[in-house]
């Protein structure tokens, strides 16, 4: 469990160095997590992490963090951006999915870590 665990925290610790290097940050807190959102000119990069370690022990931070990542991408939509790949209701997809349904089934010694996505889009033409 300590290996998945250190293997989730490696993968998307990438991600989030990358994410580091954008033009401009903003966070959203939602009642378990915050959600990072960083623009760049061609893309959106969103990081997710439980608030506090005692949220971090359910599967419910992720829950919030996919829920309140799609709110923000659509509502991007509405704004006139054109993302080059569907958004769904899960945005941060399998990986997030994946650590959900592991801390259900043993959440013992499970730290949370954060998890990100990045998402390209281009400017809709009017």
């Amino acid at each position: 469990m300590k290996l998945l665990s250190s293997l989730l925290v490696c993968t998307l610790g990438g991600i989030v160095s990358m994410l580091a290097e954008a033009d401009d940050a903003q966070s959203t807190l939602g009642h378990l997590v915050e959600l990072s959102i960083t623009h760049n000119d061609n893309s959106i990069g969103l990081s997710c992490l439980p608030r506090t370690e005692a949220a971090g022990e359910t599967a419910d931070w992720v829950i919030e963090c996919n829920r309140l990542a799609y709110q923000y991408l659509i509502s991007k939509t509405g704004e006139g951006i054109e993302f080059n790949r569907q958004v769904n209701e899960k945005p941060f997809g399998m990986a997030a999915d994946f650590m959900a349904k592991t801390l259900m089934t043993d959440p013992s010694g499970f730290k949370a870590v954060n998890i990100a996505q990045e998402f390209e889009f281009t400017h809709k033409k009017t």
